[in-house]
Protein backbone atom coordinates (compact mmCIF):
# COMPACT_ATOMS: atom_id res chain seq x y z
CA UNK A 1 0.00 0.00 0.00
CA UNK A 2 1.38 3.62 -0.74
CA UNK A 3 1.26 6.46 1.98
CA UNK A 4 -2.51 7.27 0.05
CA UNK A 5 -3.85 4.24 0.63
CA UNK A 6 -2.89 3.82 4.11
CA UNK A 7 -3.95 6.67 4.76
CA UNK A 8 -8.00 6.23 3.53
CA UNK A 9 -7.47 2.91 4.87
CA UNK A 10 -6.99 4.54 8.24
CA UNK A 11 -10.17 7.24 7.99
CA UNK A 12 -12.10 3.80 7.15
CA UNK A 13 -11.27 1.73 9.85
CA UNK A 14 -12.00 4.96 12.05
CA UNK A 15 -15.26 5.34 10.77
CA UNK A 16 -16.18 1.56 11.80
CA UNK A 17 -14.51 1.16 15.03
CA UNK A 18 -16.53 4.43 15.87
CA UNK A 19 -19.46 2.62 14.28
CA UNK A 20 -18.87 -0.30 16.35
CA UNK A 21 -18.12 1.52 19.35
CA UNK A 22 -21.67 3.40 19.26
CA UNK A 23 -23.45 0.24 18.49
CA UNK A 24 -21.97 -1.34 21.90
CA UNK A 25 -22.44 1.33 24.06
CA UNK A 26 -26.35 0.49 22.71
CA UNK A 27 -26.86 -3.04 23.52
CA UNK A 28 -24.26 -2.48 26.60
CA UNK A 29 -26.82 -0.21 28.00
CA UNK A 30 -29.63 -2.47 26.53
CA UNK A 31 -28.28 -5.32 28.85
CA UNK A 32 -27.91 -3.18 31.65
CA UNK A 33 -31.52 -2.32 31.52
CA UNK A 34 -32.77 -5.81 30.97
CA UNK A 35 -30.33 -7.26 34.02
CA UNK A 36 -29.37 -4.55 36.34
CA UNK A 37 -32.06 -4.75 38.81
CA UNK A 38 -32.34 -8.70 38.91
CA UNK A 39 -28.68 -8.73 39.23
CA UNK A 40 -29.37 -6.27 42.29
CA UNK A 41 -31.56 -8.03 43.73
CA UNK A 42 -29.80 -10.84 43.81
CA UNK A 43 -26.57 -9.74 45.84
CA UNK A 44 -28.92 -7.55 47.98
CA UNK A 45 -30.46 -11.06 48.51
CA UNK A 46 -27.14 -12.41 49.54
CA UNK A 47 -26.52 -9.38 51.88
CA UNK A 48 -24.27 -7.58 49.49
CA UNK A 49 -24.42 -4.36 47.44
CA UNK A 50 -21.58 -4.77 44.97
CA UNK A 51 -19.96 -7.93 43.65
CA UNK A 52 -21.11 -10.94 41.63
CA UNK A 53 -23.84 -13.19 41.06
CA UNK A 54 -25.31 -15.67 39.10
CA UNK A 55 -29.27 -15.24 37.51
CA UNK A 56 -31.63 -17.03 35.28
CA UNK A 57 -32.73 -15.63 31.98
CA UNK A 58 -34.66 -17.69 30.06
CA UNK A 59 -32.83 -21.28 29.72
CA UNK A 60 -29.49 -19.45 29.81
CA UNK A 61 -27.33 -18.87 33.21
CA UNK A 62 -25.71 -15.59 33.32
CA UNK A 63 -22.76 -14.06 36.00
CA UNK A 64 -23.61 -10.24 36.59
CA UNK A 65 -20.72 -8.09 38.51
CA UNK A 66 -21.33 -4.85 39.90
CA UNK A 67 -18.53 -2.75 40.39
CA UNK A 68 -18.22 -0.28 42.99
CA UNK A 69 -16.53 3.30 42.48
CA UNK A 70 -15.51 4.77 45.34
CA UNK A 71 -15.39 8.68 45.46
CA UNK A 72 -13.96 10.67 47.90
CA UNK A 73 -14.23 14.50 49.16
CA UNK A 74 -11.32 15.87 48.64
CA UNK A 75 -11.50 18.86 50.90
CA UNK A 76 -13.03 16.85 53.69
CA UNK A 77 -10.37 13.79 52.85
CA UNK A 78 -7.50 16.45 53.39
CA UNK A 79 -8.82 17.53 56.74
CA UNK A 80 -9.19 13.82 58.37
CA UNK A 81 -5.48 13.02 56.80
CA UNK A 82 -4.05 16.63 58.26
CA UNK A 83 -5.72 15.60 61.75
CA UNK A 84 -4.02 12.15 61.48
CA UNK A 85 -0.85 11.04 62.81
CA UNK A 86 1.88 11.64 59.97
CA UNK A 87 2.96 8.16 59.89
CA UNK A 88 -0.47 7.02 58.98
CA UNK A 89 -1.76 9.82 57.22
CA UNK A 90 1.00 8.64 54.71
CA UNK A 91 0.06 5.35 55.26
CA UNK A 92 -3.64 5.19 54.12
CA UNK A 93 -3.62 8.98 52.02
CA UNK A 94 -2.54 9.31 48.60
CA UNK A 95 -0.98 12.71 47.40
CA UNK A 96 -0.40 13.87 43.91
CA UNK A 97 1.64 17.09 43.00
CA UNK A 98 1.08 18.32 39.61
CA UNK A 99 2.10 22.21 37.86
CA UNK A 100 -0.73 22.91 35.23
CA UNK A 101 1.93 23.28 31.90
CA UNK A 102 -0.19 26.92 30.72
CA UNK A 103 0.58 28.05 34.50
CA UNK A 104 4.34 26.86 34.26
CA UNK A 105 5.05 28.60 30.85
CA UNK A 106 3.35 31.73 31.86
CA UNK A 107 5.06 31.87 35.16
CA UNK A 108 7.81 34.26 35.98
CA UNK A 109 11.64 32.88 34.68
CA UNK A 110 12.35 33.08 38.99
CA UNK A 111 9.05 30.34 39.20
CA UNK A 112 10.23 28.40 36.36
CA UNK A 113 14.17 28.42 37.35
CA UNK A 114 12.95 26.77 40.94
CA UNK A 115 10.39 24.72 39.30
CA UNK A 116 12.37 23.14 36.39
CA UNK A 117 14.30 20.35 37.95
CA UNK A 118 10.95 19.23 39.01
CA UNK A 119 9.60 19.08 35.81
CA UNK A 120 10.04 16.25 32.92
CA UNK A 121 8.60 16.16 29.12
CA UNK A 122 8.33 13.10 27.25
CA UNK A 123 7.07 11.80 24.38
CA UNK A 124 2.86 11.35 25.21
CA UNK A 125 1.72 9.80 21.57
CA UNK A 126 1.92 10.36 18.10
CA UNK A 127 -0.14 10.90 15.49
CA UNK A 128 0.03 11.42 11.52
CA UNK A 129 -2.76 12.99 9.61
CA UNK A 130 -3.03 13.56 5.34
CA UNK A 131 -3.72 17.13 4.32
CA UNK A 132 -5.54 17.68 1.41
Amino acid sequence: MNSRELFERRDELKYVISQLRDELKDVEQKLHDTFFTQARDALRADGKDFGTTYIVAGNRKLKATVRKKVVWDQNELGCVLEAMPEEDARHYGKLTLAVDERKYTTAPPAIRNILEPCRTVEVGGFTIEELD
